[in-house]
């Protein structure tokens, strides 16, 4: 009997294999994020120390960078660290309060686009299942983005340029097939946010929690790209800054993956902090509006463009975003309380109760099958 099998069909199994699983996670952490910190604690002794560390990601689950640049945990006691909640900790919570259905539709980019159609603002093919003629008509009439269905964090993207009308392009056409690539029409910012890095699209990074009667919007970001990169991800060199989301006002400098500040953009020399974000109200209602889609929906990230003359378009979405890096590290500000807060609020559950006990045993996790119906 397998697994599936077995845990579909034994009451216990199915049970205790959520709370296995989680001790699995919580092992390939510590074995990952603490060989990773001892190799940098070695290589380069910034601030802290090694000991520190361990003692920290056995109560909060942290990885190299939240200790050393997000949260700068090595200048906190205890108390303040616990403010503060780490992105492990929040995969915790996702893993209780993620439906599946939510979790394919926003990994699958046709899915999404799909779920979505009405908030793209752009046209797209699945290469795979396209004609040459349809590809052929989508690389003669503007400039397109490529990228994987399946991936995150802005990995295998590539720009493509308009290409003349009698080029040929079938062995770019059979690559694309090959690969199961997701096709799209180049769209931009407008010119006040494609300024900061004209190269990379710039979007915002919106964070809402919700449930089907009321939306929150808890957090958001303003994402932009440096040198000759195409992508604006903060895993791929960019730099981020935090928005007011009562204003649409960035409130910090910039800030990138290792920590580094950044008063103006690196490449532009555009100032950052004081920017208003155009037509913020309306990117507001669009996120809102989008989590009606799916009923089940609770936490969300969503990429967002706005486009010359105000339109608001979603790129794509996370179930699953960030919480450590854009909603707390450019203000160093911790946020585990109002992730309690607003999901009591809206659902009447503390989210904490999912997070594991970091000593390695679990004691004091709790297991409900079934958290949002």
């Amino acid at each position: 009997m397998g697994i599936s099998s077995l845990i579909k069909n034994n009451a216990v199994w199915k049970k205790f294999w959520p709370i296995i699983c989680e001790k699995r996670i919580l092992s390939f952490e510590k074995k990952k994020f603490v060989s990773e910190a001892k190799g940098k604690f070695k290589a380069n002794p910034e601030h802290g120390s090694f000991e520190d560390y361990v003692d920290a990601f056995k109560k909060h689950r942290v990885t190299y960078g939240e200790y050393m640049h997000k949260f700068e945990y090595w200048k906190l006691d205890e108390k303040q660290r616990d403010a503060f909640i780490s992105c492990s900790e929040m995969q915790c919570i996702y893993r209780k309060m993620v439906q599946p259905e939510v979790k394919t539709v926003f990994w699958n980019k046709i899915l999404f686009l799909n779920k979505f159609s009405g908030f793209a603002q752009r046209r797209w093919v699945e290469v795979r299942k396209s004609t040459y003629e349809e590809f052929a008509e989508m690389l003669h009439s503007f400039d397109c983005i490529a990228k994987p269905i399946e991936g995150w964090r802005g990995r295998g993207i590539r720009k493509i340029a308009r290409v003349a009308d009698d080029a040929d392009v079938r062995p770019l056409y059979d690559e694309c097939v090959k690969n199961n690539i997701l096709l799209e029409e180049c769209i931009h910012a407008c010119k006040e946010i494609e300024e900061f890095h004209p190269q990379s699209l710039n979007t915002l990074r919106v964070v809402t929690v919700s449930n089907p009667e009321k939306c929150v919007v808890f957090g958001a970001i303003l994402r932009m790209g440096t040198g000759d990169s195409i992508i604006d991800n903060t895993h791929n060199g960019g730099v981020f800054a935090s928005i007011d989301v009562k204003t649409g006002i960035i409130e910090t400098d910039g800030l990138d993956s290792s920590g580094n500040h950044y008063v103006v953009h690196p490449d532009s020399k555009k100032v950052i902090k004081g920017f208003q974000i155009p037509h913020w109200d309306k990117v507001v209602e669009t996120c809102s509006r989008a989590t009606k889609v799916l009923p089940k929906l609770v936490y969300a990230g969503w990429d967002v463009v706005v486009k010359e003359g105000g339109d608001v378009a979603l790129i794509e979405g996370n179930h699953g975003p960030d919480f450590d890096g854009g909603m707390q590290a450019p203000k160093k500000i911790g946020v585990k309380q109002r992730v309690k807060d607003t999901v009591m609020d809206l659902y009447g559950i503390d989210p904490l109760q999912f997070i594991s006990v970091n000593s390695g045993t679990l004691n004091g996790y709790r297991y409900n099958e079934k958290v949002i119906e």
